[in-house]
């Protein structure tokens, strides 16, 4: 039987590293393996801030089509003076604690002037290229995922012109993001995002997204949203056994103002100060971009700093190597009123590790329900100086370890293989 072609358009895909490729990346191979040809359009010269050459080989026999994008950092980096910075750092733009006025006027543009997001001048080329791909190459499904929401606009003006079915996948919020206030968006801006928003949700035969909050804030009015969570990969099953000597506590990912668990590292400081043993095993490893106003604070702390190890960003198999060389997996959710909705990337990727996670966010969360009957985690609010000390205590003298058939389980249930099956079953359905 011949392979259905199905268009993704996304605008990270590898050699872009990082979460944000990782969900679309892992579906097109199952979808692959489903019967699918997936087709990807994505820009020829991105401006992510960081990229991973391991993934290309996993994705390099799909046809991608690439087509250049402009995009306006140059003009961010003159405004601000930092005309050698060729990529833009994802999640730090607003990390200066003292902003003069030129930050502050590039921060008031980029979030008043190019709507939805910077990417939007590659709307116009993208729709045109994918149309001549829809029109000649018997493509029945065109994916749009988003951040940035700009590819939803390319899948609303093919579908118009098209009318293929579309599905529009939402990875993050939109209207509802958290950045926009941090962006400085007037009101009027943010009307014109709500009505980008209900027209795209409109538009599209079938919206997808992560969590079952989100999903219901996008369905209120009445648009046909399904979720499609996020995933894990199969786990490496290289066994790397931790020193018994120390206790090591792992974030692998952007650490930003917007996640940072200021308290946490006071708790860490003072346990240490209070007793030497606790000062002698612990060790801390971090991974990623991480805002210097953050590694300030945290090398501002006399012990603490000596535990700290800034291990830069990693490539994706790195990370799952210092994932195993850690006895317990931090997991940061925004502080930011949409926190409740977001089930990250990374909470199933830690899964796969089998180490115990601490999560800080809010208990009443999508995250929460999902691990409230599991041993697997432990989700403190950010603030709770008392129960994360006690927490803290605990998990240097018992070392938490995940109960392996809730880890397993848990793994199963949303593999990437998994979720790509209910995936197959919308997208045919929606060809019905």
């Amino acid at each position: 039987m011949e392979a259905r072609k199905i268009l993704i358009i996304t605008y990270y895909w590898p050699p872009s590293g990082g979460v944000g490729v990782q969900r679309w990346l892992n579906f097109a191979l199952q979808l692959e393996r489903l019967g699918w040809e997936p087709i990807i359009l994505t820009p020829e010269n991105p401006q992510f801030s960081v990229s991973d050459e391991s993934l290309r080989p996993l994705v390099a026999h799909l046809a991608t089509y690439k087509i250049p994008i402009w995009e306006p950092f140059q003009l961010f980096h003159r405004l601000t003076g930092n005309r050698e910075r060729k990529n833009v750092q994802q999640g730090l733009v607003m990390e200066k604690k003292d902003k003069g006025w030129k930050d502050r006027i590039a921060v008031w543009i980029r979030g008043n002037f190019f709507i939805p997001d910077p990417r939007v001048f590659w709307v116009k080329s993208a729709s045109k290229l994918a149309e001549k791909q829809i029109r000649e190459g018997g493509i029945e499904v065109m994916i749009t995922t988003g951040p940035p929401h700009s590819m939803h606009l390319v899948g609303r003006k093919v579908k118009k012109k098209t009318g293929v079915k579309w599905l529009a996948d939402f990875r993050d919020p939109w209207s509802k993001w958290d950045i926009l206030e941090k962006l400085n968006t007037s009101q009027l801006v943010l009307k014109v995002h709500r009505h980008m928003e209900a027209s795209v949700l409109k538009s599209a035969d079938l919206c997808t997204t992560v969590s079952d909050r989100l999903s219901i804030a996008l369905a209120q009015k009445k648009y046909k949203v399904e979720v499609l969570h996020n995933g894990v990969s199969i786990p490496q099953r290289n066994k790397i056994d931790t020193d018994e000597t120390k206790f090591t506590i792992g974030y692998f990912g952007m650490l930003n103002e917007l996640r940072n668990p200021s308290l946490l590292w006071k708790v860490l400081d003072q346990l240490c100060q209070k007793d030497a043993n606790f000062a002698e095993k612990l060790q801390v490893r971090i991974g990623g971009i991480v805002g210097a106003s953050i590694k300030e604070e945290i090398t501002n702390y006399p012990y603490l700093k000596e535990k700290s190890t800034f291990l830069g960003y990693l490539s994706h198999s790195e990370v799952q190597i210092e994932y195993n060389r850690c006895d317990m997996l931090l997991l940061l959710l925004n502080k930011s009123s949409n926190s409740p909705w977001i089930l990250p990337v990374k909470f199933f990727e830690y899964l796969s590790a089998k180490r115990w996670i601490l999560c800080l966010g809010p208990t009443e969360s999508d995250l929460a329900d999902l691990i409230r009957a599991k041993k697997v985690a432990t989700i403190l609010q950010y603030e709770s100086e008392s129960a994360l000390s006690d927490f803290l205590n605990q998990a240097m003298q018992s070392r938490p370890v995940p109960d392996a058939e809730d880890a397993d389980g848990l793994i199963s249930r949303f593999s990437h293989k998994a979720l790509a099956v209910k995936l197959d079953r919308l997208l045919r359905e929606m060809l019905i």
